[in-house]
């Protein structure tokens, strides 16, 4: 049986392929309810891209059994790569299920697949090009000390790559990855920009400029690139959660909801999918919802020390219950959790904005982005997680959540935007955050 996320991976490297290879010759058309429509939209290309869809028409299905067989996204590839191994080809396929997954030991997991694949078939972009990627998500989430070394692999991947394909998307998008975003807004939207003139529909490319509009407080603006992105990558765990998150700021619960619920049932045990739906359910009038999350210790998320799921707890317990000591005992908990971790930081500066303890929001911004009061080591959470985050990386999309309006009307957040360089890049760009509108 061929399931519907297998036919939609088919057709969007087909309609990636109508932009990317045959010059916007074709495009594939959803008829609803019905299927799909091959539609010509003339162009020098139309003759040989219709009539080589048409002579390969049963590559089509070919492919579809191949992505249901193989779980892979990339049977699209496999059209016309005949000097392509075969064990190289599940190689790159098991490289980019791992880097879907979004973890710490996945990226490890990819970097192996690709570095296997490659000694297979050296003379291929494809290796390369996905092993620069799979480097650079590495470096990402590494402690500080290793991050040099992880991106000058990653470097030279990417021109290894690139000297054997110039329009390799994953090493185009790769040699943009370490290009920081906070507090370098404009220059990380260059750098964006020139990846998408070069590789427009590259997923990777795609979600890093929506997560720049994320950064600058328009979530409404970042929401077609992450659509963009999912076209390439429906199955990529963390594309379809982002898509939830960028929602759910933009206002859109619904919608919001409909997405975390999606990826809820989808990945039900992985750590993102599971604290983010805690918290939509937390913030959004279901805390006994989320509690029940919480009380169910056999379906948690791994690798999470006990003390985080109680501090976590007591944030649901103070949003359902809000009297004074209970929610002075979640905030003191948070507070001591904000200084563990930088992700942990975030959570409390966020709680204690819904709560209206803007004081104390102001006191845990201070430390977060300026290490004023008390300084943030290296860690996003536990230990156990395994994941670090520099100084130049902060984040500010959570500045601009619609329960954060009381942090906003006090008279600190001007001075904040304006050191952060928000006002500067809204100026430069001509924009304003979705908040002003």
């Amino acid at each position: 049986a061929v399931g519907e996320d297998a036919i939609n991976r088919v057709v969007s490297r087909l309609r990636h392929d109508a932009v990317e290879k045959a010059g916007e010759a074709f495009r594939i058309e959803t008829i609803t309810k019905v299927g799909y429509r091959l539609v010509s939209q003339g162009g020098p290309a139309e003759g040989a891209a219709i009539s080589a869809l048409i002579d390969r028409r049963h590559m089509i299905a070919v492919g579809i059994a191949v992505a249901v067989a193989g779980g892979s996204a990339l049977a699209w590839r496999m059209f016309d790569q005949p000097d392509w191994p075969p064990e190289a080809r599940r190689l790159h396929e098991q490289g980019w299920a791992a880097l879907r997954d979004g973890t710490v030991d996945q990226y490890a997991n990819a970097v192996a697949k690709f570095r296997m694949e490659a000694d297979i078939a050296p003379e291929r972009a494809e290796p390369w090009g996905a092993l620069a990627v799979a480097y650079q998500k590495q470096a990402a989430s590494a402690p500080v000390s290793r991050r040099e070394s992880l991106r000058t692999r990653a470097a030279d991947a990417e021109r290894r790559a690139l000297s054997i394909d110039p329009d390799n998307g994953d090493a185009i998008a790769a040699s943009a990855m370490p290009v920081p975003l906070f507090r370098n807004w404009n220059a990380y939207e260059r750098a964006w920009r020139r990846a998408a003139e070069r590789s427009p529909r590259h997923p990777i490319v795609n979600i890093s400029l929506g997560a720049l509009f994320s950064a600058v407080g328009r979530p409404r603006a970042a929401l077609e690139y992450v659509e963009r992105a999912l076209e390439a990558e429906p199955s990529a765990l963390r594309l379809n959660l982002f898509k939830a998150s960028v929602l759910w700021d933009s206002g859109r619960l619904e919608e919001a909801e409909t997405e975390f619920e999606k990826a809820f049932r989808l990945w039900p045990r992985n750590y993102s999918v599971w604290f983010s739906r805690y918290y939509f359910l937390t913030y959004n009038g279901r805390a006994q919802e989320a509690l029940a999350m919480i009380e169910d210790t056999s379906n948690r998320p791994t690798g999470i020390p006990e003390w985080n799921f109680e501090a976590t707890e007591l944030q649901a317990r103070a949003l359902a219950d809000p009297d004074r000591a209970t929610v002075d005992k979640a905030m003191s908990a948070a507070l001591v959790m904000a200084k563990r971790g930088v992700g942990f930081a975030e959570n409390a500066i966020v709680f204690a904005g819904t709560m209206n303890l803007v004081d104390t929001a102001y006191s845990i911004m201070d430390a977060y982005f300026f290490n004023k009061g008390f300084v943030l080591g290296e860690q996003r959470y536990s230990r156990e997680q395994g994941m670090y985050a520099a100084q130049r990386e902060r984040n500010t999309f959570f500045l601009f959540f619609p329960r954060l309006a009381s942090l906003r009307r006090d008279r600190r957040f001007a001075a904040l935007i304006e050191e952060l360089g928000l006002n500067a890049y809204w100026r430069a760009t001509g924009t304003v955050p979705d908040y002003r509108a």
